[in-house]
């Protein structure tokens, strides 16, 4: 379920353009070596190891949050079709609902991001949360061994 925005309106300032690429500039500056995708100017996208899939990340001017999508032309609808062979586990071991706002596995984080000192905070989240989801969902939707050669689908 989605909290409530604590945050009041912010009148006319909105992420510019600019803004958009400093943000995601400075995010891919935490992530050496990764490369993410453009999904557009409010969005990167990482692919899902052994995966068709991709985690959506994205910025909004009160948020910053994620969530699971198929490859580029693939409905919303279609990627949680695609995600339903995992339920419920892929739910509980994401914690978060397979259909939330109309957007599988959304997570989000209410920031003012209209103001560039919560940026940190914002990204610092997206980046946890990015790990957490890649690692969750290569090992049980794509099946990834760990290390030590045993599968990792059969730990959940």
């Amino acid at each position: 379920m989605l909290q409530p925005d604590p945050f009041p309106p912010t009148g006319l300032r909105k992420l510019s353009s600019a803004d958009c690429a400093e943000f995601w500039e400075r995010y891919a500056a935490l992530r050496p070596g990764l490369r993410l995708y453009r999904g557009n100017r409010y969005s990167r996208w990482r692919p899902v190891a052994g995966t068709d899939i991709f985690i959506s990340l994205y910025l909004t001017n009160r948020s910053v949050g994620l969530f699971v999508r198929g490859e580029r032309g693939l409905s919303l609808k279609g990627a949680a079709r695609k995600l339903d062979l995992y339920e419920p586990r892929l739910g509980i071991a994401l914690g978060v609902a397979a259909a939330s706002g109309g957007y599988p596995y959304l997570a989000r984080l209410a920031l003012p991001a209209t103001d560039v000192a919560a940026w940190p905070r914002g990204q610092q989240w997206l980046l946890e949360r990015e790990t957490f989801y890649h690692a969750t969902l290569a090992r049980i939707v794509g099946g990834i061994e760990d290390a030590a050669g045993s599968s990792l689908n059969s730990r959940l």
